[in-house]
């Protein structure tokens, strides 16, 4: 699949990656998409992976699946790209993703308050950086931003 699509500032992207990793969340989430980035700018998105929040050149990514459709002003977009570049560095959440590993097999390990504020001061998983700076933006696109998954972000294309 080619995607002639040319990302615009604060667009995010939904990428199926390949490994043990990638394939356990789309089997867990039910997607065939495992992860999400945001565009920045200058062929550069952020994203969040075990390795923390990074800055990372696009052509790391192929086949990307992009929000082309979203109905966003040029200052919206600024405040997406903006509070994506601020989250640079912060560490990759696993308490978020152990959480909703633990909510797919229908267990609750923490009370969503609780996860709240674990997921605001503990890092962030791709999903719920991407819902966190659309709502930073003005646009929100998930219930909570930290329960958001690369399939709930994907599910969005479609009805765009």
């Amino acid at each position: 699949m080619t995607n002639k699509y040319t990302p615009h500032l604060g667009d995010y992207g939904v990428i199926k990656t390949s490994g043990f990793f990638g394939w356990l969340i789309r089997l867990g989430t039910f997607s065939r998409w495992n992860h999400a980035v945001i565009y920045v700018g200058n062929n550069k998105v952020v994203s969040a992976d075990p390795s923390g929040v990074k800055l990372d050149s696009i052509t790391n990514w192929t086949d990307i699946a992009w929000n082309q459709h979203e109905e966003l002003d040029d200052n919206q977009r600024m405040m997406i790209v903006n509070a994506a570049r601020e989250a640079v560095g912060q560490p990759y959440s696993f308490i978020t993703i152990a959480d909703i590993a633990f909510r797919i097999l229908g267990l609750k390990l923490f009370s969503e308050k609780i996860l709240d504020r674990l997921a605001r001061h503990n890092g962030y998983i791709c999903s719920e950086l991407v819902a966190e700076c659309y709502r930073k933006g003005g646009l929100v696109i998930a219930k909570q931003d930290f329960l958001a998954t690369p399939g709930d972000l994907a599910e969005r294309l479609i009805w765009q």
